[in-house]
């Protein structure tokens, strides 16, 4: 997780910049059977004055874990990890969070053909329920499945 200096950097960038939208999202990618790497970022999409995007700052946070699931085709136990990731930020920053729009975006598909299917209500739900937002999944989650991917590789 970010250290209590990068978090307060963090919320000091996100007041300073009142008009960005603010997604926060987490990412993982296996490395061996147990081994898996996790990235979880916030990113701090700036706006013009007419709400044109005018870039983005991404703050990253890249942790490895052991996580084991008996199927690996399936992999519930490693989306979980995912969002308590993803809960746990959003915990460190809900003081700056809580007055402004932001989105929570999840790497987890409502197809039942995808792998991350097996997380989908549960992931959702726990989001929901700790947040009280409503997270956006695949495919429309760009911050988990573009951004945090590319800290997994």
């Amino acid at each position: 997780m970010h250290t209590e200096d990068e978090i307060t950097y963090i919320k000091k960038f996100i007041n300073d910049n009142p008009t960005a939208n603010i997604i926060l999202a987490s990412d993982s990618q296996r490395i061996k059977k147990k081994r898996v790497r996790f990235a979880t970022v916030v990113i701090v999409h700036y706006k013009d004055a007419h709400g044109i995007g005018k870039g983005a700052k991404i703050f990253s946070d890249v942790t490895y874990e052991n996580v084991a699931d008996n199927d690996l085709s399936r992999p519930y136990n490693r989306m979980m990890k995912e969002v308590e990731l993803v809960t746990e930020l959003y915990n460190q920053l809900e003081d700056v969070l809580i007055l402004r729009d932001f989105e929570i975006h999840l790497d987890v598909s409502s197809d039942p053909t995808a792998g991350s299917n097996v997380a989908y209500n549960s992931a959702k739900w726990t989001i929901y329920g700790m947040t009280g937002v409503e997270p956006v999944t695949k495919p429309y989650a760009y911050g988990a499945s573009c951004c945090a991917d590319h800290f997994t590789k």
